[in-house]
């Protein structure tokens, strides 16, 4: 079911108006359920909620989604709820961008699902941890992804299935990514 693709994700172009109806329902998202989590001490570098809206843009909309998308919602976020926290703001910018960008250029190239999944996750993480290691910013640069755990465990058992589950209701029939 989830193993093999179909076709291209259904790319979007700024022109279109969707674009931006999609891209602020996904942003919002992103920056309402980690505040929402944070109310219960659920969210944050534990579950990262965050994540899941930007690389679900990427894997439904492409590139130009996922970028824009992982871009706005930590600015946005901050600058509503200040969260993150403005120490690690930049990395998790980064992190988010590149997650966004890498889901959707390798959907658009028809890359399979999970490898998709996994090259987003590792280059997304390998891109912060180099910023942090560059600049120095944390003393223990390991820590983040050591808390992280159950959030990456959580978005390879549901980013396939909530993909899975959207596109029935986004796309007609021949649009669909997985099949």
């Amino acid at each position: 079911m989830f193993a093999q693709t179909k076709t291209l994700p259904k790319i979007l172009v700024f022109s279109e108006i969707k674009l931006y109806i999609f891209s602020s329902v996904f942003t919002i998202s992103a920056v309402f359920l980690p505040w929402l989590l944070h109310q219960f001490n659920l969210a944050g570098p534990k579950f990262l909620p965050m994540h899941f809206f930007v690389i679900i843009a990427g894997f439904l909309f492409g590139w130009r989604m996922g970028l824009f998308v992982g871009f706005l919602s930590p600015l946005i976020s901050y600058n509503i709820t200040h969260m993150p926290q403005v120490i690690i703001l930049p990395e998790v910018i980064l992190e988010l961008t590149v997650y966004g960008f890498v889901a959707g250029i390798l959907r658009e190239k028809n890359f399979n699902i999970w490898i998709t999944l996994f090259a987003t996750m590792f280059l997304g993480r390998l891109a912060r941890l180099l910023f942090v290691l560059t600049f120095g910013l944390q003393t223990n640069p390991l820590a983040y992804f050591q808390m992280s755990w159950s959030g990456i465990a959580l978005q390879l058992a549901l980013i396939p299935l909530i993909i899975f589950l959207l596109q029935k209701f986004l796309f007609k029939e021949n649009e669909k990514i997985l099949q």
